[in-house]
């Protein structure tokens, strides 16, 4: 959905390269000896975030540091398309004041690499990208919110200028960079990322193709429905959907620029620029060769952590894209990698760490996403599993298409397309786990509303997500 007020100014002033030294900061003096902090928390968006606040609820006093291979100051992944279309400035993409590391009284260290994980010494290596320098950081208790990273499947032609992921500033300033000697575009990939971009990418050029392998888009957060209505949106906006295809070789002008893309079936598709944005898998190199327990790779990989976001070696915790989550629909401990997910876990992991007991209780496959003006929003199941007790209610009429799957009359899945204002109340019900046995038939009517649910009901879902202050 559009967040903010299109603004258009000087983008090169816009978005210069951040300071990234603090007053006191240990780069000040490159001789310094090993520092040591109460918390250690390595990554610096939604889940470290999440877990200094937590942390500091609790201990008002401990001794934090934040770690970061980015330079800049923490700002919000999910609003890196919307750096391409310009309507947001740079200041609008921090997810907290510049004031926020003072404030909090943690130390950044910003541009830094960590690695050589010693979980039994409790120290970790840090690298400056900046100019090389190394040194060792000493913790008691560890946040590991290293997020995602891109996955990029082997193909010639990746090294081209113009070819690119997009899950960071960095790459998103990029794009932004090259916007004037662009008119077409590749997106491949149409999850929640390559749809975003190519959204973006829409407002802004000639042309733009969008290549799924699968047969619809936003396959993991759709039902055939919903995936339709929204390729339509894009269709009607321009953007070419191509689906059941993939690329298969990137090609070069003379200058080394990206200049067409060969597809499965033999197609060439001309393009000045590249997007890859197939997936996400989880960053775990920190953990590899230690004693913290990683998911089976077929189940995604990821960091095992339980509900209170620790791992199985005491005192370090694990949250967000990286780490598992409990999903409350299926009761089970799966990849969530979702924002919101990564800033409660870390929160969770911030007052589990400083003393508090709190557990991660209300974590599901929950997405709200807005294109060209057709909003959607899902959660739980997209599509009624294939075992008894499961049940679907649908009704679509006049552009809009609402569906919730339900067992034992509990909902346990939904989508929303077109018409998304009662999605919270869903939504309440979902997480309540209420039975809709008395009102399953006015759920999706025009006349449904809270005003119509037993009282116990709406004091149910009146309820916080989850208590954690």
């Amino acid at each position: 959905m559009t967040l903010f007020t299109l603004r258009k100014r000087n983008f090169e002033n816009q978005y210069p390269v951040p300071s990234t030294r603090y007053p006191g900061d240990f780069r000040e003096n490159k001789l310094m000896a090993t520092k040591k902090f109460k918390y250690l928390v390595i990554g610096n968006s939604a889940g470290g975030i999440g877990c200094v606040e937590g942390i500091r609820r609790v201990d008002r006093t401990g001794t934090i540091a934040i770690v970061s291979d980015e330079r800049y100051h923490t700002y919000s992944r999910p609003l890196i398309t919307h750096l391409i279309e310009g309507d947001v400035e740079r200041g609008g993409m921090d997810f907290r004041p510049r004031s926020f590391y003072r404030g909090h009284d943690v130390q950044p260290y910003l541009g830094f690499r960590a690695g050589n994980l010693d979980t039994n010494g409790r120290k970790v290596s840090l690298v400056s990208s900046e100019d090389g320098t190394r040194h060792t950081i000493r913790f008691e208790k560890l946040l590991i919110a290293t997020g995602g990273k891109p996955f990029i499947p082997p193909m010639e032609g990746l090294d081209l200028d113009g070819v690119t992921p997009m899950i960071n500033l960095d790459q998103s300033l990029e794009v932004r960079k090259k916007l004037g000697r662009v008119k077409s575009a590749v997106v491949l990939g149409a999850g929640l990322i390559g749809t975003k971009t190519a959204q973006a990418l829409a407002h802004q050029i000639e042309k733009v193709t969008m290549v799924e392998l699968a047969d619809r888009i936003l396959s993991p957060v759709t039902d055939a429905v919903s995936s339709e209505m929204a390729a339509d949106a894009f269709r009607r906006n321009g953007v070419q959907v191509l689906l059941t295809n993939t690329v298969t070789e990137v090609r070069g002008d003379n200058r080394g620029r990206v200049s067409e893309v060969q597809l499965k079936d033999g197609s060439v598709l001309p393009c000045d620029l590249f997007i890859v944005a197939i997936g996400v898998r989880p960053r775990t190199e920190i953990v590899e060769g230690t004693d913290i327990s990683l998911s089976d790779i077929k189940l995604g990989g990821g960091i095992e952590v339980g509900m209170n976001m620790e791992t199985n070696v005491e005192g370090i915790y694990a949250c967000g894209d990286c780490a598992h989550a409990h999903d409350f629909v299926t009761g089970g401990m799966k990849l969530l990698p979702l924002w919101p997910n990564a800033y409660i876990g870390g929160r969770i992991a911030g007052l589990n760490m400083a003393g508090s007991k709190h557990q991660h209780r209300w974590a599901t496959n929950m997405n709200s996403v807005d294109f060209f003006g057709f909003p959607m929003v899902s959660a739980g199941f997209m599509l009624k599993p294939d075992r008894k007790g499961f049940e679907e209610v649908i009704r679509q009429e006049d552009g809009n298409y609402s569906k919730v799957i339900l067992k034992g009359d509990v909902i346990q899945g939904l989508i929303m397309a077109g018409n998304v204002d009662r999605a919270g109340i869903y939504l309440g019900l979902m997480r309540e786990k209420v039975k809709t046995t008395s009102f399953k038939k006015e759920l999706l009517t025009d006349d449904f509303a809270v005003v119509q649910l037993p009282f116990e009901v709406k004091e149910k879902i009146k309820q916080p997500i989850m208590e954690i202050e």
